[in-house]
């Protein structure tokens, strides 16, 4: 099974979501998300992969096995209750830490 895959059945899991809540949020048959999770569709979709991450509140490169660490989730953990942020809000700030921490290694080098 590749890194994808393990990712999605395992954040599925984490937010006790089954085959079929999933299928329905992301506007597909509960047969192809299994199909998804279990890996017998190899080249999913760019778009079906940020829906994914926006349903399993993580983000694409998390999905994809190129981040370690599920920061979205790590930001969303630390988040106010009232506060309500959006995937899209998330992964803005995501965005902006990530430039803060570049900006600290620029600062470091020079």
């Amino acid at each position: 099974m590749s890194v994808l895959q393990d990712r999605i059945k395992e954040r599925r899991l984490a937010l006790d979501l089954t085959l079929a809540e999933v299928a329905s949020r992301l506007g597909v048959k509960e047969a192809t998300m299994q199909r998804y999770e279990s890996g017998e569709i190899k080249n999913i979709k760019h778009d079906t992969i940020a829906r994914l991450a926006e349903i399993f509140d993580c983000s694409p490169s998390y999905l994809m096995g190129w981040e370690e660490t599920n920061s979205i989730s790590t930001i969303a953990a630390h988040k106010e209750e009232n506060e309500n942020w959006t995937p899209e809000e998330l992964s803005k700030i995501e965005e902006y830490k990530q430039l803060l921490l570049a900006a600290r290694n620029n600062k470091k080098e020079h």
